[in-house]
């Protein structure tokens, strides 16, 4: 019965379980980092907006959808990582919030206008940006608004809808 003991235990352990099973991915086809001069901006479950530092190759493999950026949760924190497509589609059919951002063809995961980048850390350097809830329980599509964008030296570019070919 919702609310018991018994029922908040087992929903733990779920958690647990698909936690486990996700780190367990993540670390089987995790991509080593290449730093680079290229900004990759994503946002995390929580609705801040994080950046990697990558190399062009691999920023562009992020415009390709050949990597995809998902959530590592490790057991005090959520870190993020870098693995390939097949591994990211993997962990959403688990999880859709676990996968921040995954250039699909038909349906991409996360993406984000360089305008939605810029008013984005615009609202975070102000404090009004608002925080995106934790995962539902349900099976909902992540929305469209998570989102991410590579771009050069740091800054997005405004105007376009698409990451920039690097």
């Amino acid at each position: 019965m919702p609310g018991s003991k018994e029922y908040q235990r087992i929903e733990s352990k779920k958690q647990v379980e698909l936690d486990r099973a996700l780190r367990e991915l993540v670390l089987g086809g995790q991509v080593p980092t290449e730093p680079g001069e290229t900004a990759f901006y994503f946002m995390t479950r929580k609705g801040k907006l994080r950046r990697l530092e990558l190399s062009p190759n691999q920023a562009k493999q992020l415009e390709d959808g050949v990597l995809g950026v998902v959530e590592r949760p490790e057991p005090a924190q959520i870190e993020h990582s870098l693995v390939p497509a097949a591994t990211a589609e993997q962990m959403f059919a688990l999880s859709k919030k676990a996968v921040r951002f995954l250039n699909r063809k038909e349906s991409p995961i996360g993406f984000m206008s360089d305008d939605d980048v810029k008013a984005q850390q615009e609202a975070e350097a102000s404090g009004t940006a608002p925080e995106i809830a934790d995962e539902p329980k349900t099976d909902e599509p992540a929305t469209e608004a998570e989102a991410a964008v590579p771009t050069e030296g740091g800054t997005p570019e405004a105007g376009s809808s698409e990451p920039q070919a690097q």
